[in-house]
């Protein structure tokens, strides 16, 4: 979706996923907060699960929001991504079907999502319930993949993220676990990233998408059912009350500071899935001055 801004010559090109965690952004785009703050922004439809970081990684994109592991994952990059802001908070589900427990995974299939934040949950639950090389894992194509495969019986547990879990469980699915017993009740699933030198020469880009995303946040805030209403064409087959549930499991939060110890704590789990050693976390990983200017600047417009 395009804005216009006669101040810029060639849009800013963003980048989401397709988790109700980007819901900032996605109101952000749809109710047009960008061209307000003199911004023109492009950003491409999704293209597949993993499209956004692949983006972000090959320089098409300049600043997205994505999973929150993607920082770790990437950080050995010569050009590493910045978390720069939040998005959304929680809505990362381990789920199995009807009537499942833990202790019963021992044997089963569970699916998951390779490179994402899901993927680094299930590890973390599996570990912390002593069922890690208990369980066969298999990497899943699609959230709707997942949602099948869990009622067909393919898995007998899948990684999901609001607005299916909220689904899912409308329908029988069993919560085994929403990531607050192994992480804690502040956990990020979708931030806002930047490469560190977008972060480094284009600041002012930077804190000019954060402030769009926190109007949108007021904005979801004083009328849920509005924003949610606005953005639905994004989640086709889902009811506007299942939006609306799965906004109470994954609540938008942008200024993500002082929370970013929940980001930094799923390194060592990452680097272990990735087969690397477990070095120390690199400080440059976050990065949150361009937020607190776009907090102050919207606390005086």
């Amino acid at each position: 979706m395009h804005s216009t801004a006669a101040t810029m010559t060639q849009p800013l090109t963003l980048t989401h996923g397709g988790a109700l965690s980007n819901l900032p952004l996605f109101l952000a785009l749809d109710a047009e907060l960008f061209a307000p703050l003199g911004l023109d922004v492009f950003a491409a439809p999704l293209d597949g699960f993993g499209s956004t970081a692949g983006r972000l990684r090959d320089g098409s994109a300049a600043i997205g929001t994505t999973g929150f592991t993607q920082v770790l994952a990437d950080a050995t990059s010569p050009d590493p991504l910045v978390a720069v802001a939040g998005s959304g908070l929680r809505g990362m589900a381990v789920l199995g079907r009807r009537g499942a427990t833990l202790k019963s995974l021992v044997g089963a299939t569970v699916g998951t999502f390779a490179d994402d934040p899901m993927q680094v949950l299930l590890a973390d639950v599996l570990a912390h319930y002593g069922l890690d090389g208990r369980v066969h894992v298999r990497m899943m194509r699609s959230l709707q993949a997942a949602a099948d495969g869990l009622e067909q019986g393919e898995f007998q547990s899948v990684t999901t993220i609001e607005p299916w879990i909220s689904f899912l469980r409308g329908r029988g699915a069993t919560l085994l676990s929403d990531g607050t017993d192994v992480w804690g009740p502040d956990y990020p699933d979708t931030i806002l990233v930047a490469r560190r030198s977008v972060v480094d020469t284009a600041p002012d880009q930077i804190v000019t998408v954060i402030r769009a995303m926190l109007r949108a946040e007021r904005m979801i805030g004083d009328h849920p059912r509005s924003a949610l209403r606005a953005v639905a064409h994004r989640f086709p087959g889902f009811s506007l009350d299942q939006l609306s549930a799965g906004l109470v499991g994954q609540p938008p939060c942008v200024d993500l500071r002082g929370k970013q110890a929940a980001l930094l704590d799923r390194w060592p789990t990452v680097r272990r899935l990735a087969g690397l050693p477990p070095d120390p976390v690199p400080s440059t990983l976050v990065d949150f001055r361009c937020l607190a200017r776009a907090v102050e600047a919207e606390a005086y417009a």
